[in-house]
């Protein structure tokens, strides 16, 4: 696992005739569906070569757009599929974990131990972790207070970033990766994906706002590194589910409305239905405000604690490509929104920059799991 978003540089090529071009494939695996990216550096750019998604809902026998809780069999069958109706063409990949099978939290300790971390960091995590040590994948990331960093806060303390992955997990993606011929040449909990694909380096705190399927995750990124993380347990799936109650439909029937119309079009009227033109947009705006208020909160609680004011919320996730989802967001929520445009670094025919551009939030942790890869082949 890599914490610190890498620096991108211009590969050189000694000889274009000696140039061996490699594509890298980023594969996503959420809940609700699998996205995957396939990238290949050439001449210092980093070129998009396809790009896919599959939904998960009619795999575990529901409807599209529901969260699922899938075996290695059904995601590898899925997987494939993918890859197939892709047409992708490398075996060379780098795999998400679902940050829900992860543990990341910030542990403080004291700056003297700094240099004994690898002895110090598995005992202190015995205080957070559920179960034995040895049956998890720890990793940790000196954030704040360290050497690097300017030494220790006034309180002589140091902040830790601290990842458990149970074993138990890391053998069932590997399981995936075998069973659909990719060879995994790393596997990254989704948030640090997410993170380098949706920005570029800055000195300011920023947060990243996930919205997927069943959860919303929140990250508080600081020059590159991630300071804390959030969990807030409403997605995109909750919009459909009350739609679906609302409006008198079919959980299918909302979710095919919901990604059509969002908030922007009104819902024309049905003939024989006694449904309003408005209903679908109300529907999504009273389920969108608790969401909204929750990450509102969160930035509060945030900036009051640690007297900073975060520079922006980026916002990405399939949930963000709902239409007309900034535009309402930004009149409940104070800080400034950007949304996510991690296809904004790689290069693609110019005909498919809108799509791109709509699309990107969705397949944010595909890119950044592709662009680490890319970067460790230099």
């Amino acid at each position: 696992m890599d914490f610190k978003l890498p620096s991108f540089s211009a590969s050189t090529f000694s000889s274009l005739f000696k140039t061996e071009v490699k594509s890298v494939l980023g594969v996503d695996i959420g809940s609700s569906a699998i996205k995957v990216v396939q990238l290949r550096r050439e001449k210092g750019r980093v070129i998009l070569e396809t790009y896919g998604a599959i939904s998960l809902g009619p795999y575990a026998g529901v409807e599209i757009g529901r969260a699922t809780a899938l075996g290695a069999d059904k995601i590898s069958e899925a997987l494939k599929d993918v890859i197939r109706e892709a047409n992708v063409t490398t075996q060379d990949a780098a795999i998400s974990i679902p940050y829900s099978s992860s543990l990341v939290s910030i542990i403080r300790l004291p700056a003297t131990v700094e240099k004994q971390l690898a002895q110090v960091v598995p005992i202190e995590a015995r205080k957070y972790i559920p179960v034995p040590i040895n049956e998890v994948l720890l990793d940790w990331f000196v954030v704040s207070g360290g050497a690097k960093s300017g030494g220790a806060s006034p309180d002589g303390k140091i902040d830790v970033l601290l990842v458990a992955i149970h074993n138990d997990t890391i053998a069932k993606f590997r399981s995936i990766a075998t069973s659909s011929s990719l060879n995994a040449a790393f596997f990254e909990i989704e948030v640090f994906s997410a993170v380098r694909a949706s920005l570029d380096h800055g000195i300011a705190p920023v947060a990243v706002v996930d919205l997927g399927a069943a959860t919303t995750k929140f990250y508080v990124v600081e020059r590159g590194l991630i300071h804390e993380s959030h969990i807030i347990n409403h997605g995109a799936q909750d919009l459909t589910l009350a739609a679906s109650r609302a409006l008198g439909l079919t959980v299918a029937q909302a979710e095919e409305k919901k990604r059509k119309f969002g908030l922007v079009n009104l819902l024309p009227p049905t003939p024989g239905s006694n449904i309003a033109a408005d209903s679908l947009k109300n529907s999504i705006e009273l389920s969108l405000t608790p969401l909204l208020s929750e990450i509102s909160r969160t930035v509060s609680a945030y900036e009051q604690r640690t007297n900073q004011t975060l520079d922006a919320l980026v916002m990405t996730g399939g949930g963000a490509t709902l239409k007309g989802f900034m535009e309402f967001a930004q009149t409940k929520i104070q800080a400034q929104l950007r949304l996510a445009d991690p296809f904004g670094k790689t290069q693609a025919p110019a005909f498919l920059e809108a799509i791109l551009k709509e699309a990107g939030p969705e397949f944010s942790v595909a890119v950044g799991l592709a662009l680490r890869r890319l970067q460790e082949l230099g």
